[in-house]
């Protein structure tokens, strides 16, 4: 099970905590809402995780990953808030 520091928690969806503490592994889909318009540094930062879709205007990415992986862009400066969107599962795993 992985810890989570306190002051990261606050820029973290409670449902992708949920998630990445009961499942790593488990892909999820995130919009993460940055503090600034996406540069190419920031982009090539979530080299971890793919991205879906960049709205500059917005300042906002949406990615796919793990939720471990999602997780860890927490620990990025210009990371302002990261919301789940969807938790992705494969019909294989409920047979």
């Amino acid at each position: 099970m992985s810890t989570i520091k306190e002051e990261l928690k606050s820029k973290i969806d409670y449902r992708i905590i949920e998630v990445e503490q009961s499942s790593p592994t488990t892909e999820v889909e995130a919009t993460i809402i940055l503090n600034s318009p996406p540069s190419e540094e920031v982009i090539k930062s979530f080299s971890n995780v793919q991205i879906v879709k960049v709205f500059n205007f917005m300042n906002t990415i949406k990615v796919r990953g793990k939720a471990k992986d999602v997780v860890k862009l927490s620990e990025n400066s210009f990371v302002t808030y990261i919301m789940l969107d969807d938790i992705i599962v494969k019909n294989e795993e409920w047979i």
